[in-house]
This record gives structure tokens, C-alpha cells and sequence, in this order.
């Protein structure tokens, strides 16, 4: 059941994604509020909704920070040299979402152990995005 509702997910997120303009501030949003839906779903302790709301999330890292070039296409020209960072940071985002999944199936935690752990990676994840922010914004202009 739940493997149907993620290949559900994947697939309408998927086209959604290939039908929108690829923007930055597009793209941007798009992160923001897949982060800011896992966040809620863990803040209503909504375990089964915060694994939906991470493989939007996932989705939505690989579409926009998921390689040099998508990267790059997205950033302005004087800033084109920084892809590597969101790359990076979409890269340690993916980790902490696979870690969440992890902990998510885990059998050898309880429920207060799973959330605190989990809690810390969507921690992680928050880091990352301010890390990209800091390193490739003009914070100059």
C-alpha cells in the first residue's frame, strides 16, 4: 500500500516538475514548501505523511540540485561558478532523507529514539539549505 502511494507521488510529482518553468525562485519555492511539509508532518507527529512528504522533498533536490549542469541553468551568470555547492548540498540532503527512511523502517528503535533521530537529520537538512544560501547568494547586491 504504501509502495503504491509513493509511485503515485513520484509520478505526479514528476510531471508537475516537467511542466513548470525551471526558475530559481521556482525551484526554490518548490524545496521550501516539500521542507516545510515534512516539518509539519513531523511536527503533528504524522510519521506516514512526513515519508510522503520526503519523497517530494527527494524528488524536488534531484530535479533542481541534482546535477552541475541543473544547477547552473538555474543561477544567474555571475554566480554560474558556485554549482558545486548546491550540488554538494543537495547531495547531503539526500543522505539525510535515505537516513530519515532508515530510521523510519528501523526495528531496533522506538518511537522517541526514531523521532529525536529523525528530528536531527531534518535538522541537517535545514543546515544544508542555509549553508547553500550563505555560500552562493550576492549577499553584495
Amino acid at each position: 500500500m504504501v509502495k503504491k502511494i509513493l509511485v503515485g507521488i513520484v509520478v505526479s510529482a514528476s510531471i508537475v516538475s516537467a511542466l513548470s518553468a525551471d526558475t530559481l525562485k521556482d525551484g526554490m519555492k518548490k524545496l521550501e514548501h516539500s521542507f516545510l511539509s515534512v516539518q509539519n508532518a513531523y511536527l503533528l507527529n504524522d510519521r506516514d505523511n512526513a515519508m510522503k512528504a520526503l519523497s517530494d522533498l527527494r524528488i524536488n533536490v534531484h530535479h533542481y540540485l541534482g546535477t552541475d549542469e541543473k544547477v547552473r541553468k538555474l543561477l544567474p551568470a555571475d554566480l554560474k561558478d558556485r554549482e558545486k555547492i548546491g550540488v554538494n548540498s543537495g547531495r547531503l540532503i539526500k543522505e539525510s532523507i535515505t537516513n530519515i527512511e532508515n530510521i523510519y523502517f528501523s526495528k531496533k528503535l522506538n518511537k522517541i529514539q526514531a523521532e529525536v533521530k529523525a528530528q536531527d537529520e531534518l535538522i541537517n537538512i535545514e543546515k544544508q539549505c542555509f549553508k547553500c544560501h550563505n555560500l552562493v547568494r550576492d549577499w553584495n547586491k
